[in-house]
């Protein structure tokens, strides 16, 4: 029997309701980025070409794909990540679920797939599995429904990150970057973006 139900295309959250107080309250998803697609549509794409379900967290409807709105944006990053996983249960029931964010754009298919294989392989022991990439926490995170009670502990604008360095049923997956812009990197500020974007064309 597996360690937890499993569907042809799995849920992928895409956290997307962030405030981007940094860049001046500018909605980061809806930023112009490549092929006439948004941040958020680009990781919509890509998780899909990955062969998941996306699902976007955001603070209000952003007239395109499967979406749920977080009304409390201000309580940070925990409250989407719980209104997400509640949402995904709703859908979807007890299945492996991933997490992306809205902001990492340079995650590829083909990290993701190589993280879900990981994770698909893990040991009995552990319920969540992390990219990391040239030693830096990255994206995409997948995790089982026994870890719904750790996500429902997090409060503030902390995600699952500060876990990884406490509990003994998490575990990292190391990544190959390349010759391409490291997966880890943020849109956090103008400066930020304005770099990603000469990375990308």
């Amino acid at each position: 029997m597996e360690k937890s139900a499993s569907i042809a295309n799995p849920p992928m959250l895409i956290l997307a309701a962030g405030l981007a107080t940094r860049m001046g309250g500018r909605v980061k998803p809806d930023l112009p980025w490549v092929e006439g697609r948004t941040l958020l549509q680009h990781q919509q794409l890509t998780a899909q070409a990955a062969g998941f379900s996306p699902l976007a967290v955001t603070r209000r409807d952003p007239g395109y794909g499967s979406f749920i709105v977080n009304p409390h944006p201000e309580r940070g990053l925990a409250e989407s990540l719980r209104r997400g996983i509640e949402e995904v249960r709703r859908r979807w029931g007890p299945v492996i679920a991933g997490i992306m964010l809205a902001d990492q754009p340079f995650v590829t298919k083909e990290d993701i797939i190589a993280v879900y294989g990981a994770f698909r392989r893990r040991s009995a022991s552990i319920h969540a599995v992390r990219a990391r990439y040239h030693g830096v926490p990255g994206h995409p995170v997948f995790f089982d429904h026994d870890w719904d009670a750790v996500v429902g502990t997090l409060t503030g604008d902390f995600g699952l990150g500060k876990l990884w360095s406490s509990r003994t049923d998490a575990a990292w997956v190391d990544v190959e970057v390349g010759n391409r812009p490291d997966p880890s990197f943020d849109i956090d500020t103008d400066t930020a973006y304005r770099q990603a974007w000469g990375w990308a064309h």
